[in-house]
């Protein structure tokens, strides 16, 4: 599954470029070289991939309790479905989006962020990239489904570092100079993502269905019953 996380952060590439794009380039380099512009872009993605890792703790957490209860599967199905109609009807997540005091506080937290855009220190710089993995994003949403089908902490932690290491070589590009995604490959992201995205869905179907397919799809783990020995 780690394979689909990293495909599912590469295959939303032009997704994050459009979303977190606009963050990433508004963040002031602290010196005027490639090495000070490099730096401060590792440290904002690092800071993005370390609120992923701990989301992805915190779902996966979740997906041992489903496990226990036997539910994981569904959850995994459900993922999957989920991801497609992104896909199909991508329009469907900004109906969902939330109101109220959810709302309320997404409105602070970004707040906070612009506040923060102005610093340059590396604390600031890794503080920006935690705020930004916070905000709201219809990709990060299914990758935490994703993380969901994980059965432990660790394991969900894992599938999510995965998939924010799959959004970095578009991200970093874009920060370091926006000529190094020239249109042709804007276009095959484009083009590419809502494939990609497809796949991971399916697979995270296939997965749930424990069709008994090695590495696609593995059958239901038969746990042994306990042997009493009578003497």
């Amino acid at each position: 599954m780690l394979a689909s996380a990293l495909v599912l952060g590469a295959a939303g590439s032009a997704h994050c470029i459009g979303m977190c794009g606009p963050i990433a380039l508004a963040v002031p380099s602290p010196g005027r070289g490639v090495g000070a512009r490099l730096r401060s872009t590792l440290l904002l993605n690092s800071g993005r991939l370390f609120t992923y890792a701990l989301l992805g703790a915190a779902i996966g957490t979740f997906g041992h309790g489903l496990r226990l209860v036997g539910l994981q599967q569904v959850v995994s199905i459900g993922a999957g479905v989920v991801l497609l109609l992104s896909v199909l009807l991508p329009d469907l997540v900004h109906r969902l989006a939330p109101g109220g005091p959810l709302a309320m506080g997404i409105a602070r937290l970004r707040g906070k962020l612009a506040h923060n855009l102005r610093r340059t220190a590396p604390e600031a710089l890794f503080l920006t990239g935690v705020l930004n993995g916070l905000l709201p994003c219809g990709l990060l949403y299914a990758a935490l489904l994703g993380a969901s089908t994980n059965a432990t902490a660790a394991d969900g932690a894992l599938f999510m570092l995965f998939f924010g290491l799959g959004t970095w070589p578009a991200l970093i590009a874009l920060r370091m100079g926006g000529g190094m995604i020239g249109p042709n490959a804007r276009v095959w992201l484009r083009k590419a993502s809502p494939v990609l995205v497809s796949v991971v869905a399916v697979l995270m179907i296939l997965r749930g269905l424990e069709l008994g397919i090695p590495y696609v799809s593995p059958g239901a783990v038969v746990v042994p019953a306990e042997v009493t020995v009578c003497h």
